[in-house]
């Protein structure tokens, strides 16, 4: 491929040439630059004569220059872009530091041409190539050009190899020339022209352009895919749902810690209530329901649940518990327990230990004085025994509590499992 450039240099550095032998060996600047364009055809005049290769040397060079304008024929005064494009060569070893003070826009020379603005574009790295751009807007004022080929001057750009040979090892300055490139003044295209062929016009501002829209496009598609998925789930649960709707509802029973705890939460507010208008026949309910359901847990027998929504109101013998986070529902648990089935439990005496006993002694007392005062014919009220009660039946729920606690409990399953093949044992050696 013919190039556009023209390339000037002083003698290299002793180290340099040891440094493109090492690149040379890795094959780092075999490759070509893949990002840039150049013109299908140059000048002869423009092209640099070919370096002859040295052992374990490739004829390469560690920069290459090009630039281009997007019009072929301009009048006095418009406005026509020139882009130069740059790669220099990153590889491991080597570094190539061009100069790019004397190619800003501030800086760069271009007489007879005016450099009305420009801007650098940012670098694309592809390795081992670096490649930098820079856009300048031209014009040329004056009368005696019209008709005539005017060049845009050729621009030396200056350049050095680093190696980290033992240190940071800086060859010396290399100058590489970029040839002029003809500008008719009000003509179809310039007498020099060998290629009239329209060039790609893309620039680096073009390729970050579509970048932009590219990433930008990606999320919006991200965005939308979720929502898709959103809806798909919820269309999945709503049909998932109406096949539940016809499937029978089985409720799981709540578990002897979360009763046991509805129980002690409705004392407490139980206890409230009391203190403000003391004791009611409504309030002596209340209290029977809570030691009747604590009653059904100690004896292991089952407590009747029911799930409502939040709004609605549980009736009298019942006692309200909440359940579930998102989607809070209530369960009013009752139970139907009596002081005559606790008093049974003690006299059959089961092995109980004497705490357990003891809890559910209180806990017989408890439901009888709530049951006399419930169940009398007299509006007289003891307020004493039933505060008394009271208090002796929230002491029995809190013990009870404990006990359903996993590390007692799982120690009591133990224990017990423990005692039964204790008495397998003896029994069999009885008989042996």
């Amino acid at each position: 491929m013919n190039r556009r450039f023209s390339r000037v240099s002083r003698s290299w550095p002793g180290r340099v040439g040891v440094v493109v032998m090492v690149v040379a060996a890795s094959g780092a600047w075999l490759a070509p630059p893949a990002t840039a364009q150049t013109p299908a055809k140059a000048p002869t005049a423009a092209q640099a004569p070919s370096r002859i290769a040295g052992p374990g040397e490739i004829a390469s060079d560690p920069i290459m220059c090009w630039w281009k304008t997007d019009k072929n024929a301009v009048q006095l005064g418009e406005h026509f872009t020139l882009t130069l494009t740059c790669g220099v060569v990153e590889a491991g070893r080597v570094t190539v530091v061009p100069d790019v003070k004397s190619l800003e826009p501030t800086t760069v020379q271009l007489a007879p041409f005016e450099v009305v603005r420009g801007v650098r574009h940012e670098d694309i790295k592809e390795a081992p190539w670096r490649y930098f751009q820079y856009e300048y807007t031209l014009r040329l004022l004056g009368e005696g050009y019209f008709g005539q080929d005017v060049d845009i001057p050729s621009i030396t750009v200056t350049y050095n190899v680093q190696s980290p040979g033992g240190g940071e090892t800086q060859g010396r300055d290399q100058l590489y020339v970029l040839p002029a490139v003809p500008i008719r003044i009000i003509s179809l295209a310039p007498a020099k022209a060998t290629d009239i062929r329209d060039a790609p016009r893309d620039t680096f501002a073009d390729i970050e352009a579509r970048r932009f829209r590219a990433t930008g496009e990606l999320i919006a598609a991200g965005v939308f895919f979720a929502f898709a998925v959103v809806l798909v789930g919820f269309a999945i649960a709503r049909m998932v749902g109406r096949y539940r709707e016809h499937a029978a509802v089985v409720v799981r029973p709540l578990p002897a810690r979360a009763v046991l705890a509805a129980c002690l939460r409705a004392i407490g507010r139980l206890r409230s209530d009391v203190a403000r208008e003391g004791w009611t026949p409504d309030l002596v309910g209340r209290a029977l329901a809570a030691l009747r359901v604590a009653g059904a847990v100690a004896l292991g027998r089952p407590v009747a649940q029911t799930l409502v929504d939040m709004n609605v109101q549980g009736r009298e013998g019942q006692v309200v518990l909440r359940k579930g986070i998102f989607r809070p529902k209530r369960a009013l648990i009752s139970a139907p327990t009596t002081e005559d089935a606790i008093a049974r439990l003690l006299a059959s005496g089961n092995g109980l230990d004497p705490r357990t006993r003891a809890m559910l002694e209180e806990l017989r007392d408890s439901l009888r004085t709530f049951s006399i005062a419930s169940y009398s014919r007299t509006d007289r009220l003891d307020t004493t025994a039933l505060d008394a009660a009271l208090e002796n039946g929230t002491r029995a729920i809190r013990r009870l509590r404990f006990t359903k606690r996993w590390p007692v409990s799982a120690a009591a399953r133990i224990a017990k499992s423990a005692a039964g093949l204790g008495g397998m044992t003896w029994s069999r050696s009885e008989n042996s």
